[in-house]
């Protein structure tokens, strides 16, 4: 029968499998282990490759960072600084036209005290000349009661007129 083994058919296929064995262990067993180790290196390499720009991009992430803060930090500075020029520009400019607007007050106040000084003058010098003439005119007339009260009323309604003028 065809499925009672052997011995010589089993002593054959053991001589078979360690000779095969041996050649593949001679031949192919050597180059293989080295493709595996190769591609293992490989792997390894590429992994520690990988864990080295993993790192280098942290390192790079927390100085662009680092360098993004300070850049806020000194545009904060900045806005701030800028604000207090501001700031001191528009109290300079308040009170420059606080001070010209009370130069103008105070001018105006000189000038009109001038005019009014200058008119007062003027109506006194009028008076003063009204009076003359009235004086003059009462040493010209007759010294009756009813000339002097109407001399008065001429005076005195002449008054009102020269104050408007």
């Amino acid at each position: 029968m065809l499925l009672t083994p052997h011995a010589g058919t089993i002593a054959w296929t053991i001589i078979t499998f360690f000779v095969v064995f041996l050649i593949l262990r001679a031949k192919v067993w050597g180059p293989l282990l080295a493709a595996l180790d190769e591609r293992e290196k490989s792997i390894r390499e590429s992994l520690e490759t990988a864990d080295r720009a993993r790192a280098e991009a942290e390192a790079q992430l927390a100085e662009h960072e680092k360098r993004l803060n300070e850049a806020e930090t000194e545009a904060r500075k900045i806005v701030g600084e800028a604000r207090e020029a501001a700031e001191k520009v528009r109290s300079q400019i308040v009170d420059d036209a606080k001070a010209e607007a009370q130069r103008a007050i105070d001018q105006g106040r000189e000038t009109l005290e001038t005019e009014k000084n200058a008119a007062l003058a003027q109506l006194r010098a009028e008076v003063a000349d009204l009076a003359v003439g009235a004086a003059g005119a009462i040493l010209d007339a007759e010294l009756d009661a009813e000339r002097n009260r109407k001399i008065a009323d001429d005076f005195i309604s002449r008054l009102p007129d020269s104050q408007g003028n």
